[in-house]
């Protein structure tokens, strides 16, 4: 288009040259009277049907002519000047269009940031997620950790308590009985723990462990004593707490009042026994004394001989090999 403008323009441009060529010839016809040759008498007859009597001269009508040729060309190139500048504003959109395609490619980026953004959002949500799991397994681990140690611990109190009497076994094993159990210096046999639902009473359990080379138990000193509270088996057959005593070879039939051991040994220590007894006058009035722990070193308690029927505790020397 740029191409069709420039030639027309020169096209309008030459045009004056031509002019002047055109002009020079007709000068060159005209005769000395202003008339034109006889060459040119047909061109203004045909101009004009009066031929010489028109009321212009015929100079002035050629001169006419290329004064409107001039404008129509000179109209010619204002239009195409407008054609070509309306061609120019064609290319108008593009250069309005860059504020668009930038602010596009600035929405484009800006989606990329709001795409990553929702990513990296999901992306925190998935790993809260997976702390919080990862802290629920944490808590129930615990949980399970801290049962399998009270686990450890029972278990290492039951090996404890296995080991000590692995070595109170092995210190007896040999010197002792069968069933009984060496402690201290001497060996001692619980009825409660080898016959069950089997009471006697006093005479029938000292025949009992006389038959096993044995006698009742005689308590010496306070170290004796505590070592059978200690060791006092853990027992309720009945609801009568006296029932659930055991015997023990202390008695006062020879003399009233008058408590002796079956090795002939006389009691005169008193603190051993319970408030209140001996009882002589109420439900446990008798003349044998038995064994029941509660609570402190008050443990002795008296029963009838032949009535009552209790557990018993039999004690004897090691052997020494």
């Amino acid at each position: 288009m740029g191409t069709t403008c420039t030639s027309i323009m020169e096209n309008s441009q030459s045009e004056p040259g031509e002019k002047m060529s055109f002009e020079q010839k007709i000068s060159q016809d005209f005769n000395t009277d202003g008339y034109l040759g006889p060459h040119h008498q047909t061109f203004g007859q045909g101009l004009f049907s009066e031929g010489r009597g028109s009321a212009f001269p015929h100079h002035r009508l050629v001169v006419l002519s290329l004064g409107l040729l001039n404008a129509v060309l000179l109209i010619a190139a204002v239009v195409l000047g407008i054609y070509c500048a309306q061609g120019d504003y064609v290319q108008v959109p593009n250069s309005a269009a860059t504020p668009l395609i930038i602010e596009m490619n600035y929405l484009r980026n800006h989606s990329d940031i709001i795409r990553t953004k929702l990513e990296a959002q999901a992306a925190i949500a998935k790993e809260r997620a997976s702390h919080v799991q990862l802290k629920l397994q944490i808590k129930q681990q615990k949980t399970l950790t801290d049962s399998l140690q009270r686990q450890i611990e029972t278990l290492h109190t039951e090996k404890t308590n296995l080991q000590s009497n692995k070595t109170t076994l092995e210190e007896s094993c040999g010197r002792c009985l069968p069933r009984w159990i060496l402690l201290k210096s001497s060996c001692y046999y619980f009825s409660s723990r080898h016959v069950s639902n089997s009471k006697k009473n006093w005479l029938d359990s000292r025949a009992d462990c006389i038959s096993q080379g044995a006698d009742l138990l005689v308590i010496n000193n306070l170290e004796e004593q505590q070592l059978m509270s200690d060791n006092f088996p853990k027992q309720s057959g009945s609801s009568v707490w006296w029932a659930n005593g055991f015997w023990i070879g202390l008695t006062d039939v020879v003399i009233k009042g008058t408590w002796v051991w079956v090795n002939n040994v006389t009691e005169v220590e008193t603190m051993y026994w319970r408030n209140g007894m001996p009882d002589h006058d109420g439900p446990l009035r008798g003349n044998c004394a038995a064994f029941y722990y509660f609570a402190g070193i008050k443990t002795w308690y008296n029963g009838n001989c032949h009535d009552h029927l209790f557990n018993w505790i039999c004690e004897m020397e090691p052997s020494k090999t």
